[in-house]
């Protein structure tokens, strides 16, 4: 069993690769469970946050990071011992974002290297620490430039939750400023941490590549957890 998380900035395509890796181990013949967040619909912290993220209750993408962080904590915590029982019966993990998101998003409003450390230890210790949420063995950083990701973002998906419909971008997803600097500290996440693997979502020419090519990938990275 192991537990994976999958992230990247939105439009990334983070919801397909959880489903076809997902499917892709029950062939290979392993349990495994499947967990999206933030759960706005089963959560109430989710709910919250599907109202922050739409601009009910003010503009959100601008608190400070430690403050931003901890609905979404909280959001997973309400999730956690459903976590732990999937793994405790050597359950497969897959999770549509997860702690690595906070690092993302909030982590790209801090440009100074010292500050972005000081705030990962402090998000480690709260998440991990004080609230004990599981800690996921394998990070799959799905890499896309801000600009295919606005291109997928305007294609007609699926209402996130019930405050944010069909079609309709959230408060993050309207702003360029923090996508970009979503998207540059999701990159030095990548050089930081040990347990994260990069996944490009575009080829050598700039273009998108196929989902069955980027899941060949994520495959490779998953497999020597087997």
């Amino acid at each position: 069993m192991a537990f994976i998380a999958i992230e990247g900035i939105d439009g990334a395509g983070k919801a397909t690769q959880t489903t076809l890796l997902a499917d892709a181990l029950e062939r290979a013949g392993r349990q495994c469970a499947t967990f999206a967040f933030p759960a706005y619909n089963e959560n109430t912290f989710g709910q919250l946050l599907a109202e922050l993220m739409s601009g009910k209750r003010g503009d959100f993408s601008t608190v400070d990071p430690r403050l931003g962080s901890l609905p979404y904590s909280l959001d997973r915590f309400e999730s956690a011992g459903l976590v732990r029982k999937a793994l405790a019966k050597g359950t497969f993990v897959v999770s549509d974002r997860y702690s690595g998101s906070n690092q993302i998003h909030q982590g790209g409003k801090l440009t100074d290297e010292a500050e972005r450390i000081a705030y990962l230890d402090w998000l480690d210790h709260t998440e991990h620490g004080i609230l004990d949420n599981p800690v996921p063995d394998l990070v799959i950083y799905l890499k896309a430039p801000v600009e295919v990701s606005l291109k997928l973002l305007a294609q007609k998906r699926a209402a996130k939750s019930s405050e944010v419909k069909d079609g309709e971008l959230d408060q993050v997803e309207r702003d360029l400023e923090y996508l970009n600097n979503s998207h540059a500290m999701a990159n030095w996440l990548a050089g930081y941490y040990d347990h994260w693997r990069v996944i490009d979502c575009v080829d050598g020419n700039g273009a998108i590549r196929s989902r069955e090519d980027i899941h060949a990938d994520v495959w490779k990275a998953v497999e020597i957890l087997l």
